[in-house]
C-alpha cells in the first residue's frame, strides 16, 4: 500500500496533514486559547450567553483498512462558535503513513451556519515533518519546521472546510472554502434525500446528500459527498466521501 494510493484526497480534506496530539505546551496554549476566546465573549448586548457543547466522533476508512479517528467538540449558541478537532492515525495505517493532529476554529454563527474568523492547524506527517498554520480575522501566519520562521500569507476566501461541510445545515452554499492558508473554489452540484444503511456503532437513517466539486489549488477537480443529518437538534455530517477514481473511497463517518 503506498502513499500516492491513499493520500492525496486525504491530505486535501483534513487541513495540511495533522500534527501529534500532545505538541508543546505553548502552541497548544495558542489553540486553547483561540477556542476559549469564542465561548467567552459576550453577544451582541454584552450579556454572556449560555453555550451548548457537543462532541462527535468519527473513523476513517479507505476500503477495508481503518485509517484513523477524527474528534471534535462543537459549542456554540445563537452568535458565535468554537470548535476543537483532533484526528489520531490508527496502529495500522502508522505501518505505513503516520499522520494525526490538531485544529481550532472559531467565529461567527449567523443564520444558523458558521463563518470563520480564526482558525490554527498544527500539523505533522511522515514526509511534511511540524508545520503550524495560524489564521487571524487579517491575515494567516505558517510555520514550517521547528526551526523555522513564521511568514506572513494573505487569509484566504470562504470558511474552513470543517466548519463548511461538516457542520453546515443542510448543504454548504458558498463560493470558497479555505485550510487556513489555501482557498479552494466549491461548486453545489446536487442536493438529495436518501438513507445511510444500518451499520453497528455508526449512525443510519435519513441524510441530505450535498454533492460537491471542489477545484484544488493545481486546478483538479475532486467530487466530495457529503451526507448531512440532524442528530440533537445540530446539522452534522453523518458520512464524508472522497471520490477517487482508481483508489477506494476516504469516507469519514460518524459514531453513535
Amino acid at each position: 500500500m503506498s502513499k500516492v494510493s491513499l493520500f492525496p484526497a486525504l491530505s486535501f480534506f483534513l487541513p495540511n496533514g495533522l500534527s501529534r496530539f500532545w505538541q508543546p505546551l505553548g502552541l497548544a496554549l495558542v489553540g486553547l486559547l483561540t477556542f476559549q476566546a469564542a465561548i467567552a465573549e459576550p453577544g451582541p448586548a454584552g450579556i454572556p450567553t449560555a453555550m451548548s457543547s457537543q462532541n462527535f466522533s468519527y473513523q476513517a476508512q479507505i476500503g477495508a483498512l481503518v485509517a484513523g479517528d477524527l474528534d471534535f467538540n462543537l459549542q456554540r449558541d445563537e452568535h458565535r462558535y468554537g470548535l476543537l478537532g483532533r484526528f489520531i492515525t490508527s496502529k495500522t495505517l502508522s505501518a505505513y503513513y503516520t499522520w494525526t493532529g490538531k485544529f481550532v476554529a472559531n467565529g461567527r454563527w449567523q443564520d444558523g451556519r458558521p463563518q470563520t474568523s480564526t482558525y490554527l492547524v498544527q500539523s505533522e506527517s511522515k514526509d511534511e515533518d511540524y508545520k503550524v498554520v495560524v489564521m487571524s480575522e487579517n491575515e494567516t501566519q505558517r510555520l514550517k519546521g521547528r526551526d523555522g520562521e513564521f511568514e506572513v500569507l494573505p487569509k484566504p476566501r470562504g470558511t474552513d472546510l470543517i466548519s463548511a461541510l461538516m457542520f453546515t445545515p443542510q448543504c454548504y452554499r458558498g463560493d470558497y472554502i479555505h485550510d487556513g492558508e489555501d482557498e479552494y473554489f466549491i461548486t453545489l452540484i446536487k442536493t438529495r434525500s436518501a438513507k445511510l444503511s444500518k451499520r453497528r456503532g455508526f449512525y443510519s437513517g435519513p441524510v441530505t446528500r450535498c454533492d460537491y466539486q471542489v477545484t484544488t489549488r493545481r486546478d483538479k477537480k475532486r467530487r466530495v459527498s457529503v451526507s448531512m443529518a440532524e442528530v440533537d437538534g445540530l446539522w452534522v455530517a453523518a458520512e464524508v466521501r472522497i471520490r477517487l477514481t482508481l483508489f477506494p473511497d476516504p469516507i469519514f463517518r460518524l459514531r453513535v
